[in-house]
């Protein structure tokens, strides 16, 4: 876990729920045995962040999960579908130690496995600001045509952003080949015609 005053557990939701009330803070346990989820077992985190009127800088949070492969790609030849891994596997090959930083790691791999999750964190101030600026740029260029167009413009950006995967094929051997790089977007809804 990365900044002041962090704090998680991953157990029960009574348990953690209780603990959270009782001290205002979670006590960093984690739960024994992978488990399926459930409604009663959940991942807690929390920040304290003392007495406050405003935030000056934004509490980030970031949960997510990695599959590879990205894609089965077939192409018009006939060919059989060909495997795609996500594009970041060029700069972090394995996942598990991307993304836990509890994982099998130990010493220099534990050292740069948070490096990793903090690059990723910190970019967030940038990322936020570049995607608020095309938004705002998207709203105004749809305003010019009609009202109503700016608003349907803005939400559908989020779904195009979200449904885009930058892929990378790989060698003979297996490794992300930085020359085969590939972007797919899944159908995110159309018109039929009646």
């Amino acid at each position: 876990m990365q900044g002041n005053n962090v704090t998680y557990q991953i157990a029960s939701d009574a348990n953690s729920r209780g603990n959270f009330t009782r001290n205002g803070k979670l006590n960093g346990q984690l739960g024994p045995n992978l488990r399926p989820i459930s409604d009663n077992f959940v991942f807690s985190i929390s920040r304290d962040l003392g007495t406050i009127q405003a935030t000056k800088d934004p509490v980030v949070w970031a949960i997510g999960y990695t599959t590879d492969s990205a894609v089965n790609y077939s192409d018009l030849s006939a060919a059989p579908p060909t495997s795609r891994s996500p594009y970041y596997k060029i700069q972090y090959s394995n996942d598990e130690e991307l993304a836990s930083i509890y994982g099998n790691a130990r010493g220099d791999d534990m050292s740069n496995i948070k490096r990793q999750i903090v690059d990723f964190l910190n970019d967030f101030s940038n990322a936020s600001s570049i995607a608020q600026q095309s938004q705002a740029m998207i709203y105004s260029d749809s305003q010019t045509i009609t009202n109503d167009l700016g608003v349907l413009t803005t939400i559908a950006l989020a779904e195009v952003y979200g449904s885009i995967q930058l892929t990378v094929g790989t060698d003979e051997l297996g490794n992300p080949d930085k020359s085969d790089v590939m972007m797919f977007m899944k159908n995110t809804g159309g018109f039929k015609k009646k």
